[in-house]
């Protein structure tokens, strides 16, 4: 009691209350910008919580992730470009509405929703986080599967007017999700020798492209199309008593839905909403609406959404396991802030868990404010000039597939799923069964094949398990109900829907001719009401001051440098923030910058994918001169050896070796094994019997296969189970018999009474765990460890090697830098020259010996689906063969829209991108130019746009770069 009184004090502080208005409010901010993300924004925001008390640490981050989520629902109902992958659904109601001239009435659904989504899920948070969570660990393989399966029948149910459109584009979306390092068995596919593609295509470029660079296009070809009149009134923002009476019970099951979905590991808030917005269409008495503006698709989706929040807070408050990227990087921040995450924090510290549900719950009352109080000015920006939005959104989707992996690659898939998603519209085929398809076709593949490895290759668990089961007969229900109601549809009414179409192309085309003098000075109108000449006086005010902030050289300590390094060091971590890696650096990254040990800041970059392999090959192609470096574990050795890379440590210069990690062997706890050589001999006598956890080709995987080399023999059956959060996830749940962490992970896991230790496979025992004898005691040689490496591009000049090593050596001698690796379990050493490259060859000597890979056949997927894909096309021309007297949009030759201006932009956009690759210009000079032309090409250079055209153009590009680099020292292209 005395600890929830602390919190409620602590919360209603002044402090704290600021920092959830602030934090909730740049979460919706963010959330509504395509390109940016939450998961990004709370990245960024980590280091500056450093010198925060860690409750009100938690404040400001939880804050940023309600906001972040409700905020994607702004872009995506106003301009059908959802700002986060959550609101991919809201978008296929929330414009629909919005174009119907009932934005107000689209983000008032969409803001209670989510409010009502936030305090269901908020109530399971307080009141049975425990047992919620623990009866989740009972899903294994099967059931995720089966579950996973129930939401992709979403794919067949999304168009009622063209089912086998429907499918293809689903598989064309798993198709797409395919290339790169398989999830299932570590293989890299599908990527014909291009290595870029080794990490595949990523959800947000992927995203962005579909709707948002595809909307800008539609956009800028239609751009003399008329600007509805927007009337944003009380009654069409506010729910009405009928609006409650006919929706409630749809808000609770979408609710219920998403909560559950959310305490799902590693499902997210993506996934909540598309199984939500299937269950609400398929129990609709009016489904046929559902994606022409459909209130209940709006409040579905929202209500989901936002209460997977709450529901992946669930195991993180109770189980130290994050739900979602988002909580990976919270409970990173506990970590950094010297909390051990997991059941203990009830005991521990309750007033921290009291503080991160009250923050939730106060953050969702924050959210409805700023959200209904701002929802009048929001949704004038469909009114808002296009020649001066429209850029403005090209840079920021460009900086936010940029800065998810600092890889123009990124930038360019996303150009390229822009066309594709052009392609696909004029066809006819939908775009949400394709990111429906590519979010969950990865995850489908990854249990099913986890769970095939389980059983042998038996498939019967599918239908023989009791929730599995269930799950594929909802599965059914919901795909037969919809097929049913399309059967009884006759011939005639498909003939009315295309006609019906037909008309509105060729009324929104007419339109288009009509509206073109009154659309823009209705638009343009907008400026008028604040004063021209004042917004000339402070738009010159803000460039002149933002011009003297980044060329005086007072905030970036660049005046008077003549030696390395003369700008920021980038330190690359080939992993998500929230990881072991990543707080190892971020450690360092703390004592370096407090301590002053470089005249320049030391930036950490996230840069995962390939099982960090795409990180490690971007530093490798890096320029030798000491700005970019490398922090990785045993992972660089173990890639090599498992076939992901052809290079290794080979390739690289060496800086230093920082700090080692013991690895532990788990079981559950009523395991009938008392130690590791108990194991070892079931195993022996019962070969492939003994369900051993891990991730194919990471450093578990080899450490196992030492097990077994240790004993001469392949006893186990590898089951991919992914990272830690997962295996140990499956490992209380009964769905494989042992598994490998690291020392910090098991006793973060320790905690919990379910797990216990079999070896360490160290050299002698630790002290955190003197009960438990090493390998080597148990007659067994594997001593495995897991090391931190710095790593600098090959050729780098040795005094630059030099100074980083004496840097890094000075910070591991730093107390506090020593604290805080021990409270990971992190054994603070440090080595370089001789000594370095000699631990190196000895690792890689024993990590060379041995072979990784998979004991179960599993199908060749990707075949199937391609064949899958080459059937659905088939049909789709043979019945366009046979339709080809049906009217189409192309016989209105003379009123098309402006195409050669889409075309015309698109190429400046691609020259913009080029000139970043290619670094020719600074990125906020290079930004200014494109949002100058850009914009000067869709007004057709009239005067009267340009001026304030050319200063949002500089306010934008120097803005953005002083942001991002200033404040969070960000890399941009």
């Amino acid at each position: 009691m005395d600890a929830i009184q602390n919190t409620i004090v602590q919360l209603s502080s002044p402090l704290s209350l600021t920092l959830i208005v602030v934090g909730t409010s740049l979460g919706i901010f963010v959330g509504a910008i395509p390109g940016l993300t939450g998961a990004m924004l709370i990245a960024l925001t980590l280091p500056l919580t450093f010198t925060l008390d860690p409750q009100l640490a938690m404040t400001l981050l939880v804050s940023m992730y309600v906001g972040s989520i409700s905020g994607g629902l702004i872009t995506g109902t106003l301009l059908r470009m959802p700002g986060t992958p959550a609101s991919v659904m809201t978008t296929l109601d929330g414009y629909p509405m919005s174009q119907q001239g009932q934005p107000g009435r689209a983000l008032g659904l969409g803001i209670y929703a989510s409010l009502v989504g936030g305090v269901i899920s908020c109530a399971f948070l307080v009141s049975l986080s425990a047992p919620i969570a623990r009866w989740s660990t009972q899903l294994g393989p099967f059931e995720y599967f089966s579950l996973v399966l129930m939401a992709l029948v979403l794919i067949a149910t999304i168009d009622g007017a063209s089912l086998t459109r429907s499918l293809l584009s689903g598989t064309l979306g798993i198709l797409a999700a395919m290339p790169g390092i398989s999830a299932a068995t570590g293989e890299v596919r599908l990527t014909f020798g291009f290595t870029p593609l080794n990490a595949g295509f990523k959800l947000l470029p992927v995203l962005i492209g579909l709707f948002a660079i595809n909307q800008v296009l539609r956009d800028i070809a239609n751009i003399d199309q008329k600007v509805p009149r927007v009337s944003v009134t009380h009654r069409g923002l506010w729910l009405t008593f009928a609006d409650w009476k006919n929706q409630w019970l749809n808000m609770m099951r979408s609710s219920l839905i998403g909560t559950f979905i959310g305490i799902l590991p590693g499902i997210g808030a993506n996934i909540g909403s598309i199984a939500a917005y299937s269950a609400a269409r398929n129990s609709s008495k009016t489904p046929e609406q559902f994606g022409s503006g459909s209130a209940e698709g709006i409040i579905a989706s929202e209500a989901a959404n936002n209460a997977t929040v709450g529901g992946a807070l669930i195991p993180l408050v109770a189980m130290g396991i994050p739900g979602s990227v988002i909580d990976a990087i919270l409970l990173g921040a506990l970590v950094l802030h010297g909390l051990q995450p997991g059941p203990r924090l009830f005991s521990d510290h309750p007033e921290l868990v009291h503080t991160i549900m009250g923050t939730y719950f106060l953050a969702n009352l924050v959210m409805f404010a700023v959200m209904i109080a701002s929802v009048g000015f929001l949704a004038k920006l469909v009114r808002f000039p296009r020649p001066y939005l429209l850029p403005i959104i090209l840079t920021f989707c460009i900086a936010g597939a940029f800065a998810l992996s600092n890889r123009m690659f990124d930038v360019w898939v996303m150009l390229g799923f822009g066309l594709l998603g052009l392609v696909l519209e004029r066809n006819r085929i939908p775009l949400a069964p394709f990111v429906i398809g590519f979010v969950l076709g990865p995850i489908a593949e990854e249990n099913l094949s986890a769970g095939l490895m389980s059983s042998q290759g038996n498939w019967l668990p599918i239908v023989t398990r009791p929730i599995s089961l269930l799950f594929v007969v909802i599965s059914a229900l919901l795909l037969f109900v919809p097929l049913v109601r399309q059967f009884r549809k006759k011939r005639v009414s498909k003939n009315e829907t295309l006609e019906e179409n037909t008309a509105e192309e060729a009324s929104s085309i007419l339109s288009s001719e009509t509206g073109n003098e009154n659309g823009e000075h209705a638009s343009h109108a907008v400026w008028s009401r604040f004063g021209i000449p004042v917004w000339h006086m402070t738009a010159v005010l803000a460039i002149i001051g933002m011009l003297v902030f980044l060329y005086s050289g007072f905030f970036t300590n660049q005046q008077g440098l003549t030696q390395f390094p003369q700008r920021p060091i980038q330190a690359v971590v080939p992993f998500s923030a929230g990881g072991g890696t990543d707080l190892f650096a971020r450690i360092i990254q703390k004592s370096i910058t407090e301590d002053q040990l470089l005249e320049q800041p030391f930036v950490i970059i996230n840069q995962p994918g390939g099982s960090g392999t795409i990180g490690s090959r971007y530093v490798k192609q890096a320029r030798a001169d000491g700005y970019k470096i490398l922090c990785n574990h045993e992972g660089i050795i173990t890639s090599k050896y498992s076939g992901k890379v052809n290079f290794g440590p080979e390739a690289f210069e060496p800086i230093a070796q920082t700090g080692e990690i013991n690895l532990v062997v788990a079981v559950q706890k009523n395991a009938p094994y008392k130690n590791l050589a108990e194991l070892l001999h079931d195993a022996e006598k019962h070969p492939g019997e003994v369900q051993f956890g891990t991730n194919f080709g990471a450093l578990a995987h080899f450490a196992a296969k030492k097990i077994e080399q240790a004993s001469g023999g392949e006893y186990f059956n590898y089951v991919q189970s992914g990272d830690g959060q997962k295996r140990y996830t499956m490992l209380i749940g009964g769905h494989i018999d042992a598994t490998i962490f690291s020392l910090a992970e098991f006793l973060s896991y320790q905690g919990d009474g379910q797990i216990r230790a079999l070896a360490v496979l160290s050299d002698k025992r630790q002290s955190v765990l003197p009960d438990v004898a090493t390998a080597s005691e148990q007659q067994i040689d594997a001593v495995v460890g897991n090391s931190f490496y710095w790593w600098a591009p090959e050729g780098t000049p040795q005094e630059r090697i030099d100074l980083l090593a004496d840097v890094l050596e000075q910070t591991m001698q730093s107390d506090s830098v020593q604290n805080s690796l021990q409270s990971l379990s992190i054994e603070p050493v440090f080595y370089r020259g001789e000594k370095l490259d000699e631990n190196i060859s000895q690792s890689e000597k024993k990590f060379s010996e041995l072979v990784s890979g998979s004991t179960v056949r599993l199908p060749d997927f990707p075949f199937y689906i391609i064949l899958a894909t080459l059937f659905l096309m088939s049909i789709i021309v043979v019945q366009g063969i046979f339709l080809r007297q049906s009217p189409s949009s192309i016989s209105h030759s003379s009123s098309k829209p402006r195409i050669w201006l889409a075309v015309c932009c698109f190429a400046l956009l691609c020259c913009y991108v080029l000139v970043l690759e290619q670094g020719w210009l600074n990125y906020w000079l290079a930004t200014a130019l494109m949002i100058a032309v850009t914009g000067g090409t869709m007004a057709k250079w009239k005067p009267s746009y340009l001026p304030v055209l050319i200063e949002l153009a500089l306010l934008t590009g120097l803005g953005t770069e002083i942001v991002f680099t200033s404040v969070f020292s960000v890399v941009l292209p």
